[in-house]
């Protein structure tokens, strides 16, 4: 067995101090970045999926209560309804849904009733490689009523 001289310092290759805390300095700022990029993906879907939700809901709304209906629906009741259905589960601290009803030539049964949606999806993460994307929904039916 070789004794080491006095004196003499140890190969910097030999040292194995503090690797661990640079492996995890290299790899964990990659894996944090896609961390948050998948959770920011996925609240975007979760947005968007939210989005179609309230207009298919508002406009199956419209076509059941038609001019013709019991109870007749306003464009504001439509709006209503879309707020009831996509409202909660769309991100709180942006400026909220624009929505829009038209009816074609009117509200009367046979008639078209389109309803359109815009979002503005804001990251709440601080990645600056993600910029605010509008989304957008639609749907048209013929009022039945």
């Amino acid at each position: 067995m070789k004794r080491r001289a006095k004196g003499r310092k140890s190969g910097g290759w030999r040292d194995r101090r503090g690797v661990a805390a640079l492996e995890f300095a290299l790899s964990g700022i990659p894996v944090l970045i896609l961390l948050l990029a998948t959770i920011e993906f996925g609240r975007l879907i979760a947005d968007q999926y939210a989005l179609s939700i309230g207009v298919e809901r508002a406009a199956r709304y419209a076509v059941v209560h038609g001019s013709q209906s019991a109870a007749p629906a306003s464009a504001a009741d439509i709006i209503a309804q879309f707020y009831a259905a996509a409202a909660p589960f769309l991100a709180a601290g942006s400026s909220g849904p624009v929505v829009s009803v038209a009816f074609s030539p009117s509200n009367a049964p046979g008639g078209q009733v389109s309803i359109a949606a815009l979002y503005d999806f804001i990251p709440v993460s601080t990645l600056e490689a993600i910029p605010a994307i509008t989304l957008s929904a639609e749907a048209s039916y013929t009022i039945q009523n």
